[in-house]
């Protein structure tokens, strides 16, 4: 089953025209992979999906091949299939819980390793690429403590702080996970082949994306939201301005998660960035009783997220669907209303109003800005 599921997974990321945004919407209603593999095509359109997209899922589910002739999906599961690779979709019961919370959760998860890792509660550690002698250090021990304690630590697989990181909570005995921004298959950079085969073998390795995609520059924003998303709180260890680690951070303010840094010096330049973190209100770290203090909370929260599962949508629930939706365009009105404000007003559980979201923004009936959602004009 495991290699069917891989299969279907492939065929549907290979549909031409179907988009991320669709995919999430698909699988949020149907209530996963499985469900929406046995869906009837014809009632894609309801949801905002073009008809051309569901014709050409038609066709895929009866052949068993992509319509994109230039996809080989044999071949990708083959590759999937020698790494052992497990694929989590969204509205899945195996699906993380506190990614599924994001606005943009990717709608397929390749796994590597033992996945119920991605489970547990994980603290994100992120850094330069070209730390200092001290920042490896602070790396090493603030992960090794952080194991000690109980949390995973999670990474991109990155050279500098991500690799000490990940080492570190292997060496300490506990688990990691790498976040990577190519398809499973290809351990980029090179160098940390065998870091990455630790890594598998004490934790796992996940991607969004599928076998054959090459590292590309735009590829590693995507993957940054992942780590933060998977991860109850983000430690920058060190930044320069401007670097990439601070992208991350602001992908996890964005998510709602705490974000912790170092007081470096201001003569520090691969501190730089972390002082201006500080600045906007990130969590001074210290040592890791800082970090506990304030993930006490969060740590709850993904235990009753994890135990309540997904909720998928029964079909005797679908005019209450759409009166929560009618809910939501009422209390956005003509302004822009933050996400945790339609949840306090409409009272309505974090991942039903994420996924009613994702749904009428794929309509066009709302847009995402900086400061929330804001309805759209229907003329």
């Amino acid at each position: 089953m495991r290699v069917e599921t891989l299969r279907r997974g492939l065929l549907l990321q290979a549909l031409p025209g179907c988009t991320d945004a669709m995919l999430r919407v698909l699988l949020r209603h149907y209530g996963g992979l499985e469900a929406l593999w046995q869906s009837d095509y014809r009632g894609w359109s309801a949801l905002g999906v073009p008809l051309a997209v569901a014709e050409a899922f038609e066709r895929s589910r009866h052949s068993g091949l992509a319509v994109d002739s230039r996809v080989n999906v044999e071949q990708q599961l083959d590759q999937l299939d020698a790494l052992s690779v497990h694929l989590l979709s969204l509205g899945d019961a195996t699906y993380p819980p506190l990614l599924a919370t994001i606005i943009d959760p990717p709608p397929m998860l390749y796994v590597r390793g033992d996945a119920t890792c991605l489970l547990l509660p994980q603290l994100a550690v992120v850094g330069s690429r070209h730390a200092s002698s001290a920042g490896l250090r602070a790396a090493r021990e603030l992960s090794a403590a952080a194991v000690s304690a109980g949390l995973t630590i999670t990474s991109g697989l990155a050279l500098g702080i991500d690799a000490a990181a990940h080492q570190a909570a292997l060496d300490a005995g506990g688990t990691s996970v790498a976040v990577m921004a190519t398809g499973i298959e290809q351990i980029y950079p090179r160098r940390h082949q065998h870091l990455a085969e630790l890594v598998a073998t004490q934790g796992c390795l996940v991607t969004e994306f599928p076998p054959g995609t090459q590292p590309l520059r735009g590829n590693f924003p995507r993957r940054n939201r992942i780590i933060s998303g998977l991860s109850l709180g983000v430690l920058v260890v060190e930044a320069a301005l401007p670097s990439g680690t601070l992208i991350t951070a602001g992908t996890a303010l964005e998510q709602g998660r705490e974000v912790f840094t170092l007081p470096w010096s201001i003569y520090h330049p691969g501190g730089q960035g972390c002082l201006r973190l500080l600045r906007d209100g990130a969590t001074q770290v210290q040592t890791l009783e800082d970090i506990v203090q304030e993930l006490a909370s969060l740590v709850t929260l993904q235990r009753d997220l994890s135990l309540a599962g997904p909720a998928p949508a029964p079909v005797q629930a679908q005019a209450q669907l759409r009166g929560d939706r009618q809910l939501l365009l009422s209390l956005i009105g003509d302004g822009t209303v933050a996400v945790d404000e339609l949840v306090a007003h409409s009272q309505l559980p974090l991942p039903l109003v994420i996924s009613l979201l994702s749904e009428l923004e794929l309509e066009s009936r709302v847009k995402k800005g900086p400061g929330g959602y804001t309805q759209l004009s229907s003329e």
